[in-house]
């Protein structure tokens, strides 16, 4: 045998030697591996087993009870962005109203202070019209001729026939206006009775329909006074001025 075949068969040999040797290791695992498995290693790694089966199932808890969590985080955003938008929107309605509720204030104080000087106005006319319609009655009253006798005109005219240089008919005219007077100042003060009527229709105030018209000068010279109230406590009302007279006016 040559030292070259020699060699080879030595090489081999350890070849078969390694592979051997690895064929060992191998069953030596594996064996180890099977021996491994016990009942008393599998007894051991239950506890094990259910403790990383509970941790599983609480890892698996919390992270439902976390989606769960952020979903109801993620609904109250949304709730919360609606209710900013609904609350945003109530402002501005509410703003609005305010400015409504402004903008009629002004309006209905600017009616009061129009309404008032309005009705002011209608008191001071209706005073000056009782005023003025009571004194035209006043008036009538005293300076219209008492009524007219039949039989005494007729009288009357007879005797002026016999009245010398044109006297008889200076005395018939005057008879026949004397009669003309008196249906005329009667038409007159009828006229102002259903005058003074027709003002109380008018919208007065009630401490204006409480006054009582007095003649010109007949409770203070050369005023024109209503009064109100009783005695020791009247007051007396200008007409001319439109305003109640101080007590020492």
């Amino acid at each position: 045998m040559t030292t070259a075949g020699a060699d080879d068969l030595d090489r081999k040999l350890k070849e078969l030697e390694r592979d051997k040797r690895e064929e060992e290791l191998r069953q030596l695992k594996a064996n180890a591996r099977v021996r491994w498995v016990t009942p008393t290693a599998i007894a051991a790694l239950l506890p094990l087993a259910a403790g990383f089966g509970l941790w599983v199932v609480k890892e698996v808890k919390q992270y439902g009870a976390g989606y769960r969590a952020l979903e109801e985080v993620e609904a109250l955003r949304k709730e919360k962005e609606a209710l900013e938008r609904q609350k945003n929107g109530l402002n501005v309605e509410i703003g609005t109203l305010l400015q409504l509720k402004q903008h009629y204030a002004e309006q209905a104080s600017q009616l009061r202070v129009d309404v008032e000087a309005k009705q002011e106005a209608v008191d001071k006319a209706y005073l000056r019209a009782v005023f003025y319609g009571s004194e035209m009655v006043y008036t009538l009253d005293h300076v219209g001729p008492p009524p007219a006798d039949d039989k005494g005109m007729d009288a009357l005219r007879a005797e002026a026939k016999s009245l010398p240089n044109g006297a008889a008919e200076k005395l018939s005219a005057v008879l026949g206006r004397y009669r003309d007077m008196e249906v005329v100042i009667k038409m007159a003060r009828d006229s102002s009775v259903a005058y003074n009527k027709a003002i109380n229709l008018l919208p007065a105030s009630a401490w204006a329909k409480q006054l009582d018209p007095m003649p010109t000068g007949s409770v203070i010279s050369n005023r024109q006074v209503m009064l109100s109230g009783p005695p020791g406590e009247r007051r007396f009302y200008d007409v001319k001025e439109g305003r109640f007279l101080t007590r020492d006016e």
